[in-house]
């Protein structure tokens, strides 16, 4: 999945083709620490990256959920793919807190749930962010 979320950040121009293989390697890098699977159907894979000091994400919907070896063991339908600059730990946080505090509310994750292509998921994130 992870793989695919990359992908999709290189074809609408949100990371550079030639920076694809560094993300998956820091992301791995990260995963390899633990889980970032945070419970309730939701991921946060995360990484520090050097090549952007503007932080940037992106978001897939899983109809079939998939492990993440999430420490609820609940199967993951909603990953937020963070990527932060490497140098700024508020805005890390910042990411990670604003992702967090989203996702706690039962309300944004049925809206994301019917979502059904980008731009409802678009809509969802303005109507509620």
């Amino acid at each position: 999945m992870v793989k695919t979320l990359i992908h999709n950040m290189v074809t609408t121009g949100l990371i550079a083709k030639n920076h694809a293989s560094t993300v998956s390697r820091l992301v791995n890098e990260r995963e390899a620490l633990g889980s970032t699977a945070i419970g309730g159907g939701v991921a946060i894979p995360h990484a520090r990256i050097g090549f952007s000091d503007l932080p940037l994400l992106t978001f897939a919907l899983l109809q079939k959920g998939e492990g993440f070896n999430a420490l609820d063991g609940a199967p993951v339908h909603f990953v937020f793919l963070a990527l932060t600059p490497k140098d700024d730990d508020d805005i890390h946080r910042a990411v990670l807190k604003s992702i967090t505090a989203f996702v706690r509310q039962p309300i944004h994750l049925k809206a994301l749930s019917g979502c059904k292509s980008a731009s409802d998921v678009k809509s969802v994130f303005q109507d509620y962010a």
